[in-house]
């Protein structure tokens, strides 16, 4: 019998290509959920958790930790974010009232300004209680971020991180229909572009600076982050997963902000704070170090180094560049120790041109009128009776019964892991409940 060129073929193997995540990012935060649902309120302190990001879910784990590292933890953010006027480091105050003369995320004295806001910081973070308990000595590996206060999407760094410290599952979610913007702070508010009436109310207004607000399936909570490079990044890779959970049919071209509007007082002192600022010697200086760095990449995945001296063997031209003075503005100092920070990785105005690109989400927005979505809907579905709608795929749930739900899941969640399936639904929000919506494909 003749041979054919198929005979000659290989054996055919239609194997499946290895998973590889299309958006990996890892980082040490500060948890706070504000809402459990769209209609009850829940107040929690800030607390330690390992967030990460896959693609379009967002996963956040209990920081695994003894006491006293996270009593560390959270006096070193207190120490770095506060506006308590004290833990930044002081500045020359000029005579001349000029809007954007301090920076805006800290480094001027308001203490005599905010006597209220002091006041109330002080009685639950006393400056005593936060030096007493960073005296005693900082965890091991923080100073070279090696608790990824500043977060990376190394892989491999991340593995060694968490094999320590990341603890059991707390929340899952999905990044679809993610609201997602700038806490206001007791400083930003000054410094916003946006109009003041948009602004939160001075109750609702942070004390702690580089905070993200999301309101992600049902929930609405706070993200606190070591530094405004981390706040950053962390909105950035937000906004892109929250891209890739989105169907390809609803995306829609929007138009990004750059540079703040031209009919705005606000724009016109901040134009001319950065005319000011690009004849000031230290930002030419800034901007030399900065042509030295070979990679901007490697120059902000610093998490992966073992120390502050492998940072310097990043810059090219060394014998031009003052390698200390770098460092200076990649580290922080906490009672004579060098710790990772990229807080002054930008300078003022810098951070106010980005600030303002990143929208405001205030606690008391309405939810009304709004989509979400919420994972393993199944596990939250009502019963089919006078006051929810359970039937033929069309789901109506009251806002008490909703409440009720959510809660009875939260307290069941790791009990329920193996169940989920993390089917999704739409739904609108409506006053008196949730109302799903029928996806056409």
């Amino acid at each position: 019998m003749p041979t054919t060129v198929m005979d000659d073929l290989p054996p055919y193997h239609d194997d499946i290509p290895n998973y590889a995540a299309s958006l990996e990012f890892y980082g040490l935060s500060l948890l706070k959920i504000e809402f459990d649902t769209p209609w009850n309120c829940h107040l929690s302190p800030l607390k330690p958790v390992v967030a990460e990001l896959n693609s379009n879910q967002l996963r956040l784990y209990e920081f695994k930790a003894d006491r006293a590292v996270i009593s560390a933890v959270e006096a070193l953010y207190a120490h770095q974010n506060y506006d308590d006027g004290c833990t930044g480091k002081q500045v020359e105050v000029t005579t001349d009232a000029y809007l954007f003369d301090g920076d805006a995320y800290g480094d001027d004295d308001l203490s005599g300004q905010l006597p209220t806001v002091v006041s109330k910081l002080r009685k639950h973070y006393s400056d005593k209680k936060i030096k007493r308990t960073l005296k005693k000595g900082l965890p091991a590996g923080v100073a070279n971020n090696g608790l990824l206060f500043e977060p990376t999407s190394d892989s491999t760094v991340y593995s060694r991180f968490a094999k320590k410290y990341r603890g059991k599952l707390l929340h899952c979610y999905t990044l679809q229909n993610l609201a997602v913007g700038e806490a206001p702070s007791v400083n930003l508010q000054n410094y916003k572009e946006d109009p003041l009436k948009t602004m939160a109310h001075s109750a609702a207004l942070l004390n702690y600076r580089n905070a993200l607000r999301l309101r992600v399936e049902h929930v609405q909570l706070l993200l606190h982050f070591w530094s405004f490079q981390g706040m950053v990044q962390w909105y950035r890779n937000l906004s892109i997963g929250r891209d890739l959970a989105s169907l390809l049919d609803s995306r829609v071209v929007v138009r990004f902000k750059s540079i703040p509007h031209n009919f705005s007082a606000r724009n016109n002192a901040l134009l001319e704070a950065s005319a000011r600022e690009a004849l000031c010697h230290e930002h030419n200086t800034i901007m030399k170090q900065r042509a030295s760095v070979t990679s901007l990449d490697s120059y902000l995945n610093c998490s992966s180094l073992s120390s502050l001296d492998s940072m310097e063997s990043l810059l090219t031209g060394a014998s031009s560049v003052d390698c200390s003075q770098l460092n200076l503005r990649l580290t922080t100092d906490v009672y004579g120790e060098k710790i990772v920070c990229y807080e002054n990785l930008y300078t003022p105005a810098e951070k106010q041109y980005i600030s303002n690109c990143i929208p405001t989400l205030n606690s008391y927005d309405k939810w009304a009128g709004n989509v979400v979505t919420v994972s393993n809907y199944h596990q939250l579905l009502p019963k089919n009776d006078s006051q929810n709608i359970n039937q033929d795929g069309k789901v109506f749930i009251l806002r008490n019964t909703f409440n009720s739900l959510v809660k009875g899941h939260m307290k069941n969640f790791h009990k329920s892991l193996a169940a989920m399936t993390n089917e999704c639904k739409d739904f609108y929000v409506d006053d008196t409940g949730l109302v799903s919506i029928e996806t056409s494909l």
